[in-house]
């Protein structure tokens, strides 16, 4: 195949943090094959628009953005131009459609095994407002998962109705709740109905229960009065092989029709820093381990200079975040061996020094533990390039 030439990339939104960084990782992948990448936005896209642009056959492969689509655009619409679906259903046009989806039961996984290390009473899940597959399979998982774990889930079940609605029966829920309480948000937007809804219950976030929402919106969880801890997505490793799948498409050789992407890491805000967060003594050191953790910071360092007993700090820290000061240390520094994996070229035998560990052998034990595969397998599977 001539490499000179143009994709198609449709139904993009924009300003919509998400397609931005699909469009990304589209671009990335067209670069380095000489490709040009033509976009038409939401509006752009529907079929009584495209058939124009798709008739002119300047294009030769498009990708169809489903996350936010309006419009039905089957393969039959683009007659033989190859087309690879991205951010779609498992299911949408039948199992041999060429598509890209997001993998939610590993996301709600990541999810749980967050929330519960905080060792709640119970759980919560809230699903997103209007009917998605993404948020049936995410709440089907959850409540999975907290019935393995033993630990009591309540859902908030959708309804047919108004915004405000929605609001009103939210808050309610949400008063009833236990305290000690940990919600799962099926993502951002509803993590900030939860945190609204827990200011008109008088319940705090997060010493009363904490939050976890999905996708990482900069503009939504850290512009929320409480700061939301959120799962970041690899949307631009499902761009990158969305243009993959479709230049093997092109190039005749077929390749596969199907591929996953998952989470990349949690970014821990204040949403979820354990009940009693807003303990004077805990808040500075929280903050120092976020900033040095990776500097060969020790629990020894921590609790030098403590005032009092260090085994009655280690006993309130454990009560303020629902785990060790070495547990706090170690989820900083796996972060950060993730994003070297996941975004950078970085030798795997060079991360340990630059993530605070003393050997190799400590950082390949950590990461198994806490990720249930190795650093290689886990790089193949999540990096972005």
């Amino acid at each position: 195949m001539d490499d000179a030439c143009s994709i198609l990339y449709l139904d993009m939104q924009r300003g919509e943090r998400i397609q931005e960084m699909k469009l990304a990782g589209i671009r990335r992948y067209a670069s380095a094959r000489g490709w040009k990448v033509d976009i038409c936005t939401e509006r752009e896209s529907r079929p009584d628009r495209i058939a124009k642009v798709i008739s002119c056959r300047r294009h030769v492969g498009c990708i169809v953005e489903c996350s936010a689509a309006h419009s039905d655009l089957p393969p039959r619409f683009f007659g033989s131009m190859p087309v690879v679906y991205l951010d779609c259903a498992r299911n949408l046009y039948g199992g041999k459609i060429p598509k890209v989806v997001h993998d939610s039961e590993m996301t709600t996984r990541i999810a749980f095994r967050e929330l519960a290390s905080n060792h709640p009473q119970s759980f919560a899940i809230v699903g997103y407002a209007e009917c998605r597959p993404w948020s049936n399979i995410r709440e089907r998982t959850f409540r999975t998962l907290a019935k393995q774990f033993g630990t009591p889930c309540i859902s908030f079940v959708r309804r047919d109705e108004s915004e405000l609605s929605r609001r009103e029966r939210l808050a309610e829920f949400i008063g009833r709740l236990p305290m000690q309480c940990a919600i799962f948000a099926v993502n951002d937007n509803t993590a900030a109905e939860v945190v609204s809804a827990c200011r008109t219950s008088g319940r705090r976030i997060p010493a009363d229960m904490t939050l976890l929402g999905v996708d990482n919106l900069e503009s939504v969880c850290d512009g929320s009065s409480t700061p939301i801890s959120s799962i970041q997505v690899d949307f631009e490793r499902a761009g990158y092989q969305a243009a993959k799948m479709l230049d093997g498409l092109l190039s005749g050789g077929g390749g596969t029709c199907f591929d996953q992407f998952g989470p990349l890491m949690v970014v821990r805000r204040e949403s979820t820093r354990g009940f009693g967060r807003r303990e004077p003594r805990i808040f500075p050191v929280v903050e120092r381990i976020r900033r040095e953790a990776c500097n060969g910071l020790a629990v020894r360092d921590i609790v030098t200079g403590i005032n009092g007993s260090r085994r009655l700090f280690e006993m309130r820290f454990r009560e303020a975040m629902g785990h060790s000061i070495l547990d706090e240390i170690q989820y900083v520094r796996l972060e950060k061996a993730c994003f070297l994996l996941a975004k950078t070229d970085t030798p795997i035998g060079a991360i340990a020094s630059l993530c605070g560990y003393r050997s190799d052998i400590a950082l390949s034990k950590a990461f198994v533990s806490s990720m249930g595969m190795c650093m290689r397998a886990w790089r193949s599977r999540n990096r972005s390039i």
